[in-house]
């Protein structure tokens, strides 16, 4: 995670960071208890439930710190009202099998591909940045070259 750059996202992916984070301090306090537990007088040698427990609690925040930084430095992306793709743009696009594919420009921390949500840091999403309807994309992937056909930008 770059500590300095904005973390592109759009409203709803900002809602699912705090509530994440929100659930994640909430599982620190059982993580704290199993910590606890496993520290029992006597216990201090060769114990691996206390070893595990300290596991827990650093991955949880780790967690914890990364989701605060990601929120602290995010720039709500929202749906372009322009004809010009931008983050936060919806676009259908017709792929080199004649399909028409909706994908969602968004943050890294958002993408998901099988959802159409492409991050604007991917080769396609950098691609179709700027795009406007009947402009045709060359885009050159780790699976080779593709060409894309812009039918809409929303």
């Amino acid at each position: 995670m770059d500590l300095t750059q904005p973390v592109l996202v759009t409203q709803e992916g900002l809602d699912k960071l705090k509530r994440e984070l929100e659930q994640t301090r909430a599982g620190r306090s059982a993580a704290t208890d199993r910590l606890r537990e496993a520290f029992q007088p006597g216990d201090i040698e060769d114990n691996p439930e206390a070893e595990q427990a300290k596991e827990d609690l650093n991955r949880i925040d780790d967690r914890i710190y990364e989701l605060e930084e990601m929120i602290g430095r995010a720039q709500l992306i929202g749906n372009s009202s322009g004809s010009v793709a931008v983050p936060g743009s919806h676009l259908e696009v017709l792929d080199e099998d004649g399909e028409l594919v909706t994908y969602h420009l968004v943050g890294a921390i958002e993408a998901d591909p099988t959802e159409g949500r492409i991050s604007v840091e991917s080769p396609v999403g950098r691609a179709l940045l700027g795009a406007k309807k009947g402009d045709r994309i060359s885009v050159e992937t780790p699976a080779g070259q593709i060409e894309l056909a812009v039918k809409a930008v929303r």
